[in-house]
């Protein structure tokens, strides 16, 4: 959670409490080899983006399905939406031996979304 999303009171608010629970129970589980660790991702192109709002609302207008997905990827620096196989590559990452060494962080994945620094 590095950036509140408009509108969204109770996410934020939430979002920010799960930050800082990974990175208690980071400090608490290290001892024990026990990594935790957040994935904040970013728009990838799944059913739920699909049944969003902002994506029913432009098929509705007569767009297709490739002028929404644009429209939605148009802010996003990469140039496009995710594709859920990369989120999935960096859960796997984690969970792997070859992460043991990385604890209590939060990792966007959002194609340079979101503007914060740290």
């Amino acid at each position: 959670m590095k950036q509140p999303i408009d509108s969204l009171i109770l996410s934020n608010a939430i979002r920010m409490a799960v930050v800082g629970l990974a990175k208690t129970l980071s400090l608490e589980l290290a001892p024990d080899n026990i990594t935790v660790n957040n994935v904040c991702p970013g728009r990838f192109l799944t059913d739920r983006l699909r049944q969003g709002y902002a994506f029913k609302e432009q098929m509705a207008q007569g767009k297709s399905e490739a002028e929404v997905i644009r429209s939605i990827a148009q802010d996003i620096p990469i140039g496009r939406i995710g594709k859920p196989e990369e989120l999935g590559a960096l859960v796997a990452f984690l969970a792997s031996e070859q992460a043991g060494y990385i604890t209590g962080t939060t990792i966007q994945v959002d194609g340079g979304l979101v503007r914060a620094v740290f």
